[in-house]
């Protein structure tokens, strides 16, 4: 039976509703909240909150509700155990939780990092056990592990701007291996929608299913000549930013969206918001959140003529699909 792995169990993929394929609910502390405080997200009541708004907008598509992918990986301020209790408290939702690891720079200074001192293989094998056993409590953030329960169902790699670092190199690798092994998707970030082709590539070289590989934040590059070599490989897109107009226009997503979906490719398309920081989630005082793809995109792209079909298959079906786990593990 096909399943998709949640933190509070797997289930059947039909049953994740409107999908987020790409967000953040909890982030306790790590190198991003260093860089800029604005990552905070450590508030309980605040994530029950922000997630509240988006069962609610994700009731209007789907009688299930929805699923928020929350792409915090390891080592970078990841709680399963608080992120376990906004899920409980909230109806109509479902969390599928993140492994693997994000670019360089989150880390701070990485040359004394465990990923420059284990091999490929301990690393692959850590990430192994958050997708079989349970993620650890203490997010590989010191010399004891104690894994709890909460099972990881994504891996997410990540590179730089304009570069993938050997650190991110190795990530990588360790991040592939694990997903040939349990058959958990890649789900990547982009740094301003550079090195997406760059991740496809590499990712299929070290032997990882295209189909298996989403390449995310790839709306900031609104070129869709480029986004259709990325497609070309076999690989997903994931599409987020929403509302973000100091970097782009919403309309430019909506155009990437209607031109790919022109040229065949709407199969392999999802949705997300990337609201990432307080600043960008509705329980913290901004205007917009994590609801926007339901409460916003799905109403925009019917009144622009999109097919209806084709926006269920980007607010729903299309992540169902790709966030299906490919083995028993």
């Amino acid at each position: 039976m096909s399943i998709a792995r949640t933190i509070q169990g797997d289930v059947a993929p039909e049953s994740l509703g409107v999908v987020n394929a790409h967000d953040h609910l909890i982030r306790t502390g790590a190198g991003e909240v260093y860089i800029d405080g604005d990552h905070l997200l450590a508030d309980v009541d605040k994530a029950v909150e922000e997630a509240t708004y988006f069962a609610e907008a994700s009731l209007k598509w789907s009688e299930k509700g929805g699923t928020v992918v929350d792409m915090c990986p390891a080592n970078s301020g990841r709680d399963i155990e608080k992120l376990l209790e906004v899920n409980k408290r909230v109806k109509n939702l479902q969390i599928i939780a993140t492994t693997g690891f994000h670019r360089e720079k989150v880390y701070l200074e990485t040359r004394s990092h465990w990923v420059n001192r284990y091999t490929v293989n301990q690393i692959a094998d850590l990430l192994i056990k958050d997708i079989t056993e349970g993620i650890d409590r203490h997010d590989y953030s010191g010399p004891i592990v104690e894994r709890t329960t909460i099972k990881a169902g994504c891996i997410k790699v990540a590179t730089s701007y304009g570069m993938i670092t050997a650190f991110e190199h190795k990530c990588m690798e360790a991040c592939a291996i694990a997903s040939i092994e349990t058959g958990a998707p890649i789900n990547t970030h982009t740094t301003f929608g550079t090195c997406g082709l760059e991740q496809a590539q590499e990712l299929i070289k070290l032997g990882v299913p295209a189909d298996q590989i989403a390449i995310g934040h790839i709306q900031r590059n609104a070129d869709v000549w480029y986004l259709k070599q990325i497609l070309e490989t076999g690989a997903w897109l994931e599409i987020d930013g929403t509302n973000r107009i100091k970097y782009q226009p919403d309309s430019n997503r909506i155009m990437e969206l209607r031109e790919l979906g022109e040229m065949g490719y709407g199969k392999r398309i999802m949705l997300g918001t990337d609201s990432g920081k307080a600043s960008y989630q509705k329980a913290y005082g901004s205007v917009t959140g994590v609801d926007y793809n339901p409460a916003v995109d799905g109403p925009r792209m019917l009144d622009e003529g999109f097919d209806p079909e084709y926006v269920k298959d980007l607010l729903m079906y299309n992540a169902q699909r790709f966030f299906t786990m490919r083995k028993d593990s």
